[in-house]
């Protein structure tokens, strides 16, 4: 689930807290002090195109970069302390287990994990210090510029870029700063045993298809067709994620900016995906009978169990679905991934980003077996394959979790970068505008459509809505860009 970010006055100046960010949650409780050692390594999974769009069965085929270990290391030895957000991987043994495969490679080295609840809050304290362990997964919260402040470099961008994704934003002056452990894909999750007892042969293509696939699910079995998760106001804001790949433009982004256009016009991204969250809200018949008081929690086995249809998520809820079919003894292969069906010329487009990023403190009095620990968690420990998260290593194959995305032939694409002279100013006009696209705030745009669409109000409504918004984006956007 979403992680929020929350402002830390005791942070130094560097760490500036963001918004809502999009990466796998971990367990409810603190698994505080502990620490584990030891594990086994898996084969890595991956795929996209920086700057360029390619089929997932495209990237399964295409060849990975060069990701075999050293056979064995015993030069390096010393304690290393791995700082990180998955409380449920230390709970449940997952951590301890796969570090089996780093001690195979490198046996003197003992490798100890410590895992927070409220990690982005946590590490920003720890890291008024030097002591804030020897490996970490990167702050999100963590100005670019300042990553040289706290990490060493894993080598050139250049390089480096040629093996793994998403390092654009952790690079400085040409140097890499951290590395991925993963990413997921924009999307929607779905019961594949609901959607066929429903009569369902064939995934949908357009908007219009898939919001008849929802009213042959009402008419057809005893299921919610959609979920809200309303209660859940983060929840709400994973639609947002699936603006980009609906534009089907690694671009789009910039393209706001630089273009000037609105965010909502006709057969825009923004129109095709919250016209669509308007239109399942609007019908009481499509989702749960009282939005307020849904579960996070409780809506996982009620999903695996066939009582829920459909939910917009990332694809790392799909991992925490099948765990929750296993608890409840259904089948974890009823767990699908679909992207948002907004065909452009007859093509569905998906956008990928990372998931939590990987960093090594400078200060480590382990720096050698802290890189290499590193290294090989973000390469060849099969983290982001057990975890049916995309690699990221370029021309890895796709997780079997995103078989759809094969057979529906997606064009699975990583954003580009923003230009340097832009850096920073989408965030400034969304904060100044009070848009915010990503907010979840009662205020938002999001939240304004979707009680209109409770309460009734028509299609009328949502233009309002969405005038009011292209006004104040365009108001703020010419006063920050001229």
């Amino acid at each position: 689930m979403n992680t929020k970010l929350k402002r830390t006055a005791a942070m130094c100046a560097a760490l500036v807290m963001a918004g809502t960010v999009l990466t796998a949650c971990g367990g409810s409780s603190d698994n505080g002090g502990d620490t584990t050692t030891a594990a086994q390594g898996g084969d890595t999974t991956a795929a996209a195109q920086d700057g360029d769009t390619t089929t997932a069965a495209d990237a399964g085929n295409a060849e990975g970069g060069d990701t075999e270990a050293p056979a064995s290391n015993d030069g390096l030895s010393g304690t290393i302390k791995v700082l990180h957000h998955r409380t449920d991987r230390d709970q449940d043994g997952t951590m301890a287990k796969l570090t089996e495969g780093f001690n195979a490679l490198y046996p003197n080295v003992t490798v100890e994990y410590q895992s927070f609840t409220n990690y982005a809050d946590d590490i920003a304290t720890m890291m008024q210090s030097d002591n804030y362990g020897d490996v970490v997964m990167t702050p999100q919260a963590l100005k670019q510029a300042d990553l040289p402040n706290f990490f060493a470099s894993f080598g050139s961008y250049d390089e480096l870029s040629q093996k793994y994704y998403w390092l654009e934003n952790y690079s400085v002056d040409g140097q890499v700063y951290a590395l991925p452990t993963g990413g997921t894909a924009s999307g929607i999750l779905y019961n594949k045993k609901v959607w066929a007892d429903a009569g369902i042969t064939s995934l949908p293509t357009t908007t219009e298809e898939f919001l008849n696939c929802l009213k042959q699910i009402k008419e057809n079995t005893d299921a919610i067709p959609y979920y809200t998760n309303y209660n859940a106001g983060w929840c709400i804001t994973q639609w947002q994620s699936l603006v980009v790949g609906a534009s089907g433009d690694p671009d789009y982004n910039t393209k706001l900016l630089t273009e000037k256009n609105d965010l909502f016009s006709a057969g825009s991204p923004y129109d095709a995906v919250y016209g669509t969250l308007f239109d399942i809200y609007a019908d009481a018949s499509l989702h749960e009978e009282d939005p307020m008081t849904t579960d996070w929690e409780g809506c996982k086995p009620a999903f695996a169990q066939g009582k829920i249809a459909t939910m917009v998520l990332g694809s790392w809820a799909i991992s925490q679905f099948q765990e929750a079919a296993e608890q409840v003894g259904t089948d974890p292969a009823d767990v699908g991934y679909m992207p948002f069906p907004n065909s452009i010329d007859g093509k569905i487009y998906s956008v990928s980003s990372n998931d939590y990023m990987m960093s090594v403190n400078k200060n480590s009095s382990n720096l050698d077996a802290a890189m290499a620990y590193a290294e090989w968690f973000c390469t060849d420990s099969g983290f982001a394959q057990n975890e049916g998260e995309i690699s990221g290593l370029k021309g890895a194959a796709m997780p079997e979790t995103l078989s759809s995305f094969d057979e529906l032939g997606v064009q699975l694409f990583v954003e580009n970068p923003t230009p340097a002279d832009l850096i920073g100013k989408w965030d400034e006009i969304a904060k100044a505008s009070e848009v915010d696209p990503w907010g979840d705030a009662s205020t938002n745009f999001k939240f304004r459509m979707a009680e209109a669409a409770f309460n009734g109000k028509g299609r009328d409504e949502y233009d309002k809505i969405a005038a009011d918004v292209n006004a104040a984006w365009a108001k703020s956007r010419d006063e920050i860009l001229g």
